[in-house]
């Protein structure tokens, strides 16, 4: 999953001096990589106010993939353990459980800072007096009581359908779209003061 910025220098090369292409292609280099670099924060601004308190390590799990002057072409992606998830966030769809997915009750679940279960990278299971089971037809993490009775604190699904919430690929397209241009300019000037 990721956005490109691909360079069509060797066109604009044709049309240029020669004093021109020997600057043009380290300035658009320049470009493309300040452009995804403001990109990235961009995006790590943009989940914070689309996702439901995301963690630091969703938050930075975009990734620059530089260009270079001999390939005019840089990408932003999103790292690949964080994409597994993101990617229902960014295209909706069906996830599957595995072997079933917890979804928790939060009436009845201890849950941390950004919403999820705490402690469940440890298991869901965390006293000897909870238990994994199906009750009137639910299957899920139930807790006994004192009084005999068993809360549910997690139901497990066999899957989860998810709308898509983070717009990605908008955001990355309307932030090239205005910026990229702006920083070619700049580069390009800068390039040609330096060789002055």
């Amino acid at each position: 999953m990721n956005i490109s910025i691909e360079s069509n220098a060797k066109e604009l090369q044709k049309k240029l001096s020669l004093f021109q292409k020997k600057h043009l292609g380290k300035a658009t280099n320049d470009a493309i990589n300040k452009t995804l670099f403001g990109l990235r924060k961009e995006m790590m601004k943009q989940i914070v106010k689309k996702l439901d308190r995301p963690t630091p390590f969703t938050q930075s799990g975009f990734i620059v993939k530089k260009s270079i002057t001999s390939k005019l072409l840089g990408i932003l992606k999103i790292q690949e353990l964080r994409a597994a998830y993101l990617g229902f966030q960014i295209d909706g769809g069906v996830r599957q459980g595995t072997p079933n997915v917890a979804v928790p009750f939060t009436k009845n679940t201890r849950l941390n800072k950004f919403g999820n279960v705490a402690g469940k990278r440890s298991g869901l299971i965390k006293k000897n007096t909870q238990f994994q089971g199906t009750i009137n037809g639910v299957e899920g993490i139930y807790q006994r009581m004192k009084n005999n009775k068993v809360k549910l604190l997690h139901g497990l699904e066999t899957h989860v359908t998810y709308k898509p919430k983070f717009p990605f690929f908008k955001i990355g397209k309307g932030y090239i779209n205005s910026k990229f241009n702006k920083n070619l300019d700049e580069k390009i000037k800068k390039e040609i003061a330096r060789a002055k």
